[in-house]
C-alpha cells in the first residue's frame, strides 16, 4: 500500500481546471496543500479532510478532491452504507492517491459483566468483521487506511477484548492501516483512557472554538470541558496518537480580531493552529462550503 500524497504537478493540473470553471481562485490554485502526519500510522493527510456524510453527490466529492484534499471521512452507517458506495465509485480509479477513513458501528445493549460474556464477545467480533467486509466491498478496495469504532461512549467498550482483538487482526491482515474511535460525548475520559493504554492510533473528537455544537440535522446539543479536552489532546500528541477534529463548523463563525470578518474558514484556522490536531474532517454539502473551508488548507 503506497503512501498517499498528491504530487505538486497533479495538484496544479487539477487546480487549473477549477480556476477555469470559477470554482477555485488563482491564489489558491498557486498554493500547495499543507499536510500533517496521522501520528504513528505515518499516513500523510491534508489539514482539511472531506467529511462525506452530508452528500451523496459524486460531482461534489470530485470537486473537493480536485482542490487538493486527499483525506476522506465516511462510515458504514451513513445513508445505510450508500455513502461508502458513492465514495468508492468516485475514487476507484485513483485509490492509491486517497486516504480513506471509515467507521464500524456495533450495537450492544449489555453493560458491565454481561458485556464480557463469551456470547457477547462473539457477537461483537462478528458485527465488526461483517461491517469491515461490507465497507471494503462498498469502497471497492482491499484496505481502509484508518478504521474507527463509530461513536464510542464508554471506556469499557474501547477496552473490550473483542474490539481490541478485531482491530489487531485487521491490521495484521492488511485490511486496515490504522485503528481508532470517534466520540461525541465523554471525550475527555475516553482520550484519557487511550493515553493510558495507547491502543488506538487515531481519535476523532468534536472540537471547535466554542467548545460545543448544535447538530444541524438532529438538533442534538453537546458541550465539553475545553481545557480538559485540550490537555488530553496534548498528551495524545506526545504519545504520537493522531487527533482528527470533527464538528468543526458547528460552533459557528469565528474571528481572531475586530478587523477580520467572522467566517468558518477562520474557525478552521483556529482549530489548525493547534499542533495536536492532525486534520479537520469537515462535512461539506455544497461548493460554496468547499471554497470557504479549503482556504484553511493552504
Amino acid at each position: 500500500m503506497p503512501e498517499q500524497n498528491i504530487s505538486r504537478k497533479q495538484f496544479i493540473k487539477k487546480a487549473a481546471g477549477l480556476v477555469t470553471t470559477g470554482l477555485l481562485s488563482p491564489a489558491l490554485a498557486a498554493a500547495t496543500p499543507q499536510y500533517r502526519v496521522l501520528g504513528r500510522t505515518g499516513i500523510r493527510v491534508t489539514q482539511i479532510g472531506f467529511g462525506a456524510s452530508r452528500t451523496m453527490e459524486p460531482s461534489l466529492l470530485k470537486s473537493a478532491l480536485d482542490t487538493g484534499i486527499n483525506f476522506l471521512d465516511t462510515g458504514r452507517g451513513y445513508s445505510n452504507g450508500q455513502n461508502e458506495v458513492m465514495v468508492g465509485n468516485v475514487i476507484k480509479d485513483f485509490r492509491k492517491d486517497i486516504v480513506v477513513q471509515s467507521k464500524v458501528r456495533i450495537r450492544v445493549r449489555e453493560k458491565g459483566d454481561k458485556l464480557k460474556t463469551a456470547a457477547v464477545s462473539k457477537k461483537i467480533r462478528q458485527m465488526m468483521e461483517t461491517s469491515l467486509d461490507e465497507s471494503l466491498r462498498a469502497l471497492q478496495t482491499d484496505y481502509i487506511d484508518t478504521l474507527l469504532f463509530h461513536g464510542a461512549t464508554s471506556e469499557e467498550i474501547i477496552n473490550h477484548e473483542a474490539v481490541i482483538t478485531f482491530f489487531d487482526e485487521a491490521k495484521k491482515s492488511g485490511k486496515i492501516r490504522g485503528c481508532g474511535f470517534s466520540t461525541h460525548e465523554n471525550q475527555v475520559n475516553l482520550l484519557k483512557a487511550n493515553n493510558k493504554s495507547k491502543i488506538y492510533d487515531v481519535i476523532m473528537v468534536s472540537y471547535n472554538h466554542k467548545g460545543s455544537y448544535l447538530h444541524s440535522r438532529s438538533g442534538r446539543f453537546n458541550e465539553w470541558d475545553q481545557a480538559a479536552l485540550e490537555e488530553e489532546m496534548r498528551v495524545a500528541e506526545k504519545n504520537n496518537i493522531a487527533i482528527v477534529a470533527m464538528k468543526t463548523c458547528s460552533g459557528g463563525t469565528y474571528s481572531p480580531s475586530a478587523d477580520i470578518k467572522p467566517s468558518y474558514a477562520e474557525g478552521l484556522k483556529w482549530i489548525l493552529q493547534h499542533s495536536f490536531i492532525r486534520s479537520a474532517a469537515v462535512a461539506m454539502g455544497n461548493m460554496n462550503e468547499i471554497n470557504e473551508n479549503i482556504q484553511s488548507m493552504f
